[in-house]
């Protein structure tokens, strides 16, 4: 105990010896934080938040919660969020905000890619625990730091949709495409077949237009589901069962046809084309309608909580903060300096010890 108190105590001396080395270090320390952190230029920082959602369409099934549209709304898992995340820290998005605001100008790099590394170091993106995703940017210039912030968002809602993310979008956009293409050979057909009755001056008589229209209807069908098993082919599997249904189908249409008597007369082909474009641009009509439905339940959708605002007070350099880590450390540096000057000057002063050596002879009397 009395040890204890002794090295205490002469610790305390220690410092008290050096006291005036320790208090100029400190004030020489605190006033250069607070002159480099006076002259080091204003950062602000502004946060936008997002919250990913799912969209379905009310089918009457119990729901989470319903937003003002009218659609239920449901939580996407953590692999959504990771896509959502990855999306906003991707060349793509950078990029985009580069081009925007001309940041290789602004922030006065040669090349893109360390305009690109900058950006990164100045945006935080991350994830809180209510699964509510921030995107924090830091800039020099206020408002430009809130509108970078909201930009990333307006990217990340556009990218997403041109992304075509789930399979429902990818079927959405080729029946789209394919009903485009219907749609003109349906008014090419009906010109056709108006151009040969005016010419010839007939009429279409009963049976042969009972006919063609079974025949055509029959082809419609069948294209329709062409058109659908070449859509799933995209993105599934051969052993799902859907496209094994489908290819069932298309088997049984085709032997539909066959079976039918053969049309002879170009009338009857005319009649045959345009009921069969009809046909199949109402099935188009009528998957494109489903396949919107689909998109708009799978695809996620980017809710905003909190639009970035314009900080009106700076993010760093925070004066007083880095005046007292200053002075902390110049404490510390100051101690430590202390006891090594006392540990060298002690070990100065020990007295040297001669060494004897072992043949060396004694003096007798």
């Amino acid at each position: 105990m009395e040890e204890n108190e002794i090295d205490l105590y002469s610790f305390w001396l220690i410092i008290k010896k050096n006291r005036w080395l320790i208090i100029w270090l400190f004030v020489i320390s605190v006033l250069a934080a607070m002159i480099i952190s006076l002259l080091q230029p204003k950062t602000y920082r502004a946060t936008a938040s997002i919250f990913p959602l799912i969209e379905t369409p009310n089918m009457g099934q119990p729901t989470t919660s319903m937003n003002a549209a009218g659609k239920n709304s449901t939580l996407p898992d953590a692999g959504d969020f990771g896509i959502f995340v990855a999306i906003l820290k991707s060349r793509t998005m950078l990029d985009e905000i580069i081009d925007k605001f001309n940041l290789q100008e602004i922030y006065k790099c040669k090349t893109k890619q360390d305009t690109r590394k900058l950006l990164r170091k100045k945006t935080e993106i991350n994830v809180s625990k209510e699964w509510v995703i921030n995107i924090s940017v830091i800039d020099t210039n206020p408002q430009r730091a809130a509108d970078i912030a909201n930009s990333y968002i307006v990217a990340l809602d556009q990218l997403i949709l041109n992304f075509s993310i789930t399979s429902a979008g990818q079927m959405r956009k080729f029946i789209e495409g394919r009903l485009k293409e219907t749609r003109e050979a349906l008014n090419n057909a009906e010109e056709k077949l108006k151009a040969y009755q005016i010419s010839h001056k007939i009429l279409v008589e009963k049976e042969v237009q009972e006919t063609a229209r079974a025949a055509g209807e029959l082809q419609g069908r069948l294209i329709s589901a062409k058109v659908e098993l070449e859509a799933k082919k995209k993105y599934t599997t051969p052993q799902n069962p859907d496209l094994i249904k489908l290819q069932n189908e298309v088997i049984e249409l085709e032997r539909a046809i066959t079976s039918l008597p053969p049309l002879e007369t170009e009338l009857s082909r005319l009649i045959r084309e345009l009921k069969s474009q009809e046909t199949l641009y109402n099935l188009l009509l009528s998957q494109y309608e489903q396949a919107k439905i689909n998109e708009a339940r799978d695809t996620p959708i980017v809710r905003v909580l909190d639009w970035a605002t314009v900080p009106e007070e700076k993010y760093k350099p925070s004066v007083k903060l880095n005046m007292a880590v200053a002075g902390i450390l110049a404490i510390f540096i100051g101690i430590f300096i202390s006891f090594l000057n006392e540990f060298l000057a002690a070990r100065g002063s020990e007295p040297r010890q001669v060494p004897v050596h072992a043949n060396q002879k004694g003096t007798g009397i």
